[in-house]
């Protein structure tokens, strides 16, 4: 099976993130690149949106989420919204990266990049019930 990738890069979130007080007074702006990974064959052959993603809700779904989660740390703003996006979207796998600028303590950004497929969301939600047991 053939995979076709869409590729969104430098949308901008804004989301409180950080474990220092500071960061958790503002928002701050993070910088996503996302590849959505799907099978969009019947895309190629009708022409419809409806046969594929609408990057545009893809965009619109991303920044919903860092309106509406707060996280310490990069690593699980990456999982967490990984995995929404795999639950909403008819995705086979993504890659994401989150840039966060941290020019307080260095002049430099860090990045944290996520790889998820089917499989791996099926075993992070395993994982999840077995430590709220």
């Amino acid at each position: 099976m053939s995979l076709t990738t869409i590729l969104i890069k430098n949308l901008r979130v804004d989301t409180v993130i950080g474990v220092y007080d500071h960061e958790k007074l503002a928002p701050q702006s993070l910088k996503l690149d996302l590849e959505l990974r799907l099978d969009a064959r019947r895309a190629a052959h009708t022409d419809a949106l409806v046969d594929t993603v609408d990057y545009d809700q893809v965009c619109a779904a991303v920044r919903e989420y860092g309106r509406s989660h707060q996280h310490e740390l990069l690593e699980r703003f990456t999982h967490e919204l990984a995995g929404a996006l795999m639950r909403r979207f008819p995705l086979r796998s993504l890659g994401l990266t989150a840039w966060k600028s941290i020019a307080g303590l260095l002049p430099a950004e860090i990045a944290v990049r996520v790889e998820m497929d089917r499989l791996a969301l099926e075993q992070a939600q395993a994982d999840e019930d077995r430590y709220n047991d």
